[in-house]
């Protein structure tokens, strides 16, 4: 099953092998997913539906892994391990998002062993490229030709299909390839590569390096580990589109990049991001001006390269920095074995920028004058804000005072 995201299919399939370890004594029915969060979500589908049944079966055991039927049935649901499979007998498996999971190749040949004996195999995913079994299942690359393929696109969800709104709403919000690999069941355009060519070429159309024009500044530096460079950059908004007018990729010592943080920060007034993972911290505690620190985890990354793919996509980052191309140009999800530090500092500013862009009440609280006196503090979500004539703005510093 090639599917579009929360369209039901997992769900129902939970449904299926619930139903199966109930009418059929004796069976094992089998779910792999990618990790454990999503084997238990997998349970609780069943659960939910055996609550909802007027004469619900009794279960001798329950967890978050296994259901177990007085019938001498069970439901099992595990995350993908390289043995995952292995001396489990079952009646049924279902591996889910199994264009997602881990040891993919180790899994399936141990669940071919499971189920030689006459058992039911069902492989459901959204697309995530073309590098994965999966892909090569769905295709008939390897052996798929014998399966019986099912495709459910986003048009196919009446809960989509019905709002003629929606698929407008939900592109304009997600990166070109978030919708194909989520809705459009699109290999092609999902999988590794983050920055499409045709959009990193039209960066340079309209760009306007001049800080003159430009409504508020944001600064991001990625500090160089060891021999790594550092880099800094700085994008102006104008007129709904941010320019880089500021760009510096060395390799000096943290003393060297202290001060070029200090001089940058003060010759663009605006906020300054720095990341804080490792040589990072020490950098931020010796600085004479105000920083905000970012800790990069896979989360959050992934978060800011998102961020920098949308403005990208959409016409709304603007720059000629050849180094920057290159690094945007060759960019994918897994980038360990890259030159990645200039697209992480301007992930880093298009985070901020985002965030700064969907805040406007920031710029019209400088715009109103603001900065002339503190306004009160006021925390209403754990999150220093300011309030003054009954709005509630994020917190704004300019050189430690307003």
């Amino acid at each position: 099953m090639l599917k579009a995201r929360q369209t039901g299919i997992s769900n129902a399939v939970a449904i299926e092998a619930l139903h199966k370890a109930i009418t059929r004594p004796d069976s094992t029915e089998l779910f792999v997913s990618k990790n454990q969060d999503a084997a238990s979500v997998l349970i609780r589908y069943c659960q939910q539906t055996l609550s909802g049944l007027k004469n619900p079966s009794k279960l001798l055991s329950e967890n978050q892994s296994r259901l177990s039927f007085p019938n001498g049935s069970q439901i099992l649901s595990l995350p993908a391990t390289p043995s995952t499979g292995r001396s489990i007998a079952a009646t049924d498996v279902y591996l889910d998002e199994f264009a997602f999971t881990q040891y993919d190749a180790l899994i399936y040949e141990s669940i071919m062993g499971t189920i030689s004996t006459g058992g039911s195999l069902t492989i459901l995913s959204t697309p995530n490229g073309r590098t994965n079994l999966f892909f090569r299942l769905w295709s008939g690359l390897d052996g798929g030709d014998a399966w019986s393929h099912h495709r459910v696109h986003w048009s196919d969800c009446p809960r989509y299909r019905d709002d003629p709104t929606w698929e407008a709403r939900t592109r304009s919000a997600m990166t070109r390839q978030s919708f194909a690999q989520e809705y459009d069941c699109d290999f092609a355009t999902s999988g590794d590569a983050v920055f499409d060519l045709d959009d990193l070429a039209r960066c340079k159309v309209g760009y306007n390096p001049s800080r003159e024009g430009c409504e508020r500044f944001v600064t991001a530096w990625d500090i160089g580990r060891r021999h790594d460079h550092t880099v800094g950059i700085t994008l102006g908004l104008r007129d709904d589109v941010w320019h880089v007018v500021a760009f510096e990729r060395v390799l000096v010592p943290y003393p060297v990049v202290q001060t070029m943080i200090e001089a940058r920060h003060r010759a663009y007034r605006g906020v300054t991001v720095v990341e804080s993972n490792g040589v990072g911290d020490p950098v931020i505690e010796n600085l004479a001006v105000t920083v905000e620190p970012y800790t990069t985890t896979v989360k959050t990354k992934t978060q800011a390269i998102q961020s920098l793919q949308m403005l990208i996509e959409h016409g709304r980052f603007k720059h000629a920095e050849p180094q920057l191309d290159r690094e945007l140009g060759l960019y994918q999800w897994d980038d360990k074995n890259l030159v990645t530090d200039s697209v992480i500092a301007a992930a880093l500013a298009a985070i901020r920028a985002d965030g700064l862009d969907l805040g406007s009440a920031i710029g019209n609280a400088i715009s109103a004058g603001w900065s002339e006196e503190p306004p009160t503090p006021v925390n209403p979500d754990g999150i220093e804000h300011w309030r003054r004539d009954g709005r509630v703005v994020p917190g704004w510093n300019i050189e430690q005072g307003w």
